[in-house]
């Protein structure tokens, strides 16, 4: 019998996660989101220093269809578009 670590289930996406597409705030504990469609962030908090500047505003960049962003996020919310964010 095979070991997977946990690591190995997250990597995966084997913990789960949650579709976004709304423009509510959602909060979890997610390692990774991924753009499905071209997304813009209205607001994220995460470990990433200085993703804010990303976000809606004067410097909103769309995230294309596929795009990946990792690190932690506690907290999510969309402008337009939609993410599947996976859960640690």
């Amino acid at each position: 019998m095979g070991f997977s670590s946990t690591s190995e289930y997250r990597g995966l996406g084997l913990n789960g996660g949650e579709y976004i597409n709304g423009t509510g705030a959602v909060t979890g504990n997610f390692f990774a989101l991924q753009a499905t469609e071209d997304t813009v962030l209205a607001a994220v908090t995460s470990n990433i220093s200085n993703l804010s500047d990303i976000c809606t505003g004067q410097d909103a960049t769309t995230l294309t269809a596929g795009t990946v962003l990792y690190g932690q996020f506690t907290s999510v919310t969309l402008t337009s578009g939609a993410v599947v964010a996976y859960n640690v």
